[in-house]
């Protein structure tokens, strides 16, 4: 088994080819590690756009890439067959950091071989939540590469950020530096038809109340006072991604700010609760004329 760690650049825009944006692949850099996490060999690979017309001032800044060199690319098919000669016919694991490189080499194979699956795919493992776990880094926002990098003390002097190979790279040593014989296993998925459909899976939120898959009991709040339900006073209404209202006590009137969010994901539906009190005018006033007048010392004893 070898392991494959991968990278893309690419440049998205307007392609009247497929009548609607386009995210058009146009680097491909690769490391290939041994199970001891010996480098073996690297790829690299710059593409001829041809679907693209222009690059973006984003891409232009960040990578460095320029016009100039993608006439000298090859097409995006040559590249492909180059890649799958260098991996060979070893089986190996493809990893990427997130699997944003992995949804455009989808979008690119489904328009230039007509299918959405990755031809040289077998095995796929997502390097950034291996690694978030590994280093104990919350997964509920993305850690970026050249962050985990910065994490690990890793010397980048020399590195060309934001270009194909040398983000595989630090990506690989990334890896190097956190893997564990085995602890990579439970990250591995093999590239069949559920794999596919989960990538695909679009997530959404909930911003129907008729929608079938909402489960209106989640609605439901007591009072935090007296254990009461409580009573809608308005109409749940959806704003910012959630249904919002007020809610009252019908036994202490105590008045409350109710917040219930509904994110589809593969797995299921994720409901996220928030049931805060409610304050009225009259203490919002109260308040501002008790502290009326004060004024705060820096420094005071």
């Amino acid at each position: 088994m070898k392991y494959i760690v991968m990278d893309l650049e690419w440049n998205g825009g307007y392609s009247r080819f497929t009548h609607g944006y386009f995210n058009e692949i146009l680097e491909i850099g690769a490391v290939c590690l041994e199970e001891s996490m010996t480098v073996c060999s690297e790829f690299q690979a710059l593409v001829r756009p041809s679907l693209v017309e222009g690059l973006s001032r984003l891409v232009r800044e960040m990578t460095g890439i320029t016009r100039e060199e993608t006439v000298k690319g090859i097409p995006f098919t040559e590249a492909m067959l180059r890649f799958q000669r260098w991996m060979g016919e070893e089986p190996a694991v493809i990893l990427t950091w997130s699997q944003t490189d992995l949804h455009m080499l989808e979008e690119n194979c489904r328009f230039f071989y007509g299918t959405e699956r990755i031809p040289f795919l077998r095995q796929y493992a997502d390097l950034q939540l291996y690694c978030q776990r590994k280093l104990g880094v919350s997964t509920a926002q993305q850690l970026g590469l050249e962050a985990a990098g910065r994490l690990l003390s890793l010397d980048e002097e020399g590195a060309d950020h934001h270009r194909a190979l040398d983000d595989s790279r630090l990506t690989a040593r990334i890896l190097s530096r956190i893997y564990e014989a085995g602890d990579l296993l439970p990250y591995l998925q093999e590239a069949d038809d559920e794999f596919y459909r989960r990538l695909n899976f679009k997530t959404r939120f909930l911003s129907d109340l008729e929608d079938p898959a909402l489960d209106h009991d989640q609605l439901r709040f007591t009072c935090e006072r007296c254990g009461r339900e409580l009573i809608p006073e308005k109409e749940w209404r959806y704003r910012n991604r959630a249904f919002c209202s007020v809610l009252q006590c019908p036994s202490c009137g105590t008045r409350y700010e109710a917040r219930v969010q509904f994110k589809e994901k593969y797995e299921g539906i994720t409901v996220k609760r928030r049931l805060r009190e409610k304050i009225n005018e009259e203490e919002m006033q109260q308040k501002g004329e008790d502290n009326h007048g004060q004024v705060e010392i820096p420094g005071g004893v």
